[in-house]
């Protein structure tokens, strides 16, 4: 009887088509890891980006809140805005107040634009301080300059103007530099601000600005009917409030024609 031997198993190798499919499909699914890796790094950095720039914007504006509901009624407000190759420019003068990086009184705080070469605008804070002697250096102390944004695409302010209702870009109050009696000034009742960073939308502040004088909450004195207080004319359905010292305002309530 006759026995068949059996053949050894022998280990199949790979052949080079079956090499080059692994290769390939590794391949694919390294770039596809990569590729969501990146994205999600992307998006990470993104987002730090935005919250960055808000928290820059929030600080910004909780900055010019108080820079203004504290402004000085011996302050000078001053407001200039240029165009410069298709850009406005504009100039914030803060004249007699104190510096908002070390506290210093009677500085010269100014918040203007400067275009850039690439195009956009930079955002810089400067603070001089006023010497009350003409013999002093101009020099004798340094002041301080801040760049606070170097990305911005728009960045114009404006003032509300009672006497017309609506928005100006030029505001100036005179400062006599000869009289050392403090000047109160007549501030506008509102500053704006617009301002637009790169890749954001566009953002619009209004800041209340510090009256120069309060209302005082005066009782009416009691006379009799038909009897009007020495110096007022009082007309149908006004309210005059007598201020301390000199001069007055008239509150009207709503619907009644300013006279």
């Amino acid at each position: 009887m006759k026995t068949r031997r059996l053949k050894p198993l022998q280990a199949r190798a790979f052949t080079l088509l079956e090499v080059l499919i692994a290769l390939a499909i590794t391949a694919m699914v390294i770039s596809a890891v990569y590729t969501l890796a990146q994205g999600t790094l992307t998006l990470a950095d993104n987002v730090h980006r935005a919250e960055r720039r808000d928290t820059r914007k929030q600080a910004f504006t909780t900055f010019c809140e108080h820079l203004f509901s504290t402004l000085p009624a011996t302050a000078a407000l001053n407001l200039k805005t240029t165009q410069s190759g298709g850009e406005y420019l504009t100039q914030l003068e803060l004249q007699n107040v104190s510096s908002p990086f070390d506290g210093t009184p009677n500085c010269i705080v100014t918040l203007f634009t400067q275009g850039l070469a690439g195009g956009g605008l930079r955002l810089i804070i400067s603070c001089q301080p006023i010497s009350n002697n003409p013999l002093d250096k101009k020099d004798a102390k340094s002041g301080y300059q801040v760049m606070l944004f170097d990305d911005l695409l728009q960045c114009e302010w404006r003032v509300y103007v009672p006497a017309t209702q609506q928005w100006a870009t030029i505001w100036t109050e005179e400062t006599n530099t000869n009289n050392t009696t403090p000047i109160v000034y007549q501030h506008p009742p509102m500053l704006e601000l617009v301002m637009t960073q790169a890749g954001d939308d566009s953002h619009r502040q209004v800041f209340w600005i510090a009256p120069a004088q309060a209302l005082a909450q005066l009782q009416p004195a009691v006379l009799p009917p038909g009897q009007q207080q020495p110096g007022q004319a009082q007309a149908p359905g006004q309210a005059n409030v007598q201020l301390p010292g000199p001069g007055q305002v008239s509150l009207q309530p709503p619907g009644q024609p300013a006279r």
